[in-house]
């Protein structure tokens, strides 16, 4: 199991937390049906993936800060749904704050050098680098540099009515999903949905978001409870 589906996965990690909870396995991206479900990609020119790459990289260049709540669901085939909710916070650069509140508590907290992922449960907390690939911390995509989109992923661009969907395929093979969804409503994001190598598809849905707004410090800070099982990667 990772954060990743959990998070942005956030949640959103690639680091393993062992709770039965987060056995929600969708710990970030961050957010389906079995692979043979989705439908298959059309072709594109290199010109098409260079507008669509320099259309998401504008948007997430220009989104400073974002705070949101956000439902996940997570279905995987012959399982019923996983339903997580909870808030995100995010900030330029490099840190964000994906908290779970329903059917379980989690914290999962970036100050942009390391990820914090606390497990109230199991009085554990999980302390890790935070690294600059964003196939392995969906996450980044609203904290880190835009200027690496087109170095990580190929990206396709799709519309539907208000929405505009950005389709990323991660060029590492190491990638701890095959395709991620990013949807945006204007300029604020609506919704990501990851799909990965075990046909697990996971979709955050977010909910009354706000894009650059002020966020106190404290959000993106963690100090464990007296007693707490700490863990370093």
């Amino acid at each position: 199991m990772t954060v990743l589906k959990s998070l942005f996965v956030l949640s959103v990690l690639a680091a393993g937390i062992s709770t039965a909870a987060v056995a929600a396995d969708a710990s970030l991206a961050i957010a389906t049906a079995p692979a043979a479900a989705v439908a298959a990609k059309p072709a594109q020119t290199a010109a098409q993936e260079k507008a669509a790459s320099a259309a998401l990289s504008a948007r997430l260049k220009a989104l400073k800060t974002l705070s949101t709540e956000f439902t996940q669901t997570t279905q995987s085939r012959g399982a019923a749904d996983k339903i997580l909710t909870g808030t995100l916070q995010a900030r330029k650069p490099g840190q964000f704050r994906w908290e779970v509140k329903q059917p379980f508590s989690q914290l999962i907290v970036a100050d942009g050098t390391s990820v914090f992922i606390y497990d109230p449960d199991l009085a554990q907390l999980m302390i890790r680098p935070l690294g600059e690939a964003w196939g392995e911390t969906p996450a980044l995509l609203f904290t880190g540099d835009a200027a690496m989109l087109a170095k990580q992923f190929s990206v396709r661009q799709s519309q539907n009515g208000a929405i505009t969907t950005f389709h990323l395929s991660p060029r590492a093979k190491d990638s701890l999903f095959t395709e991620l969804n990013l949807s945006f409503k204007g300029d604020l994001p609506q919704s990501m949905t990851l799909l990965d190598a075990g046909n697990q598809r996971t979709e955050v849905a977010f909910f009354k978001a706000k894009r650059n707004v002020t966020l106190s410090n404290e959000r993106f800070t963690f100090t464990p409870p007296a007693g707490t099982d700490i863990i370093r990667e």
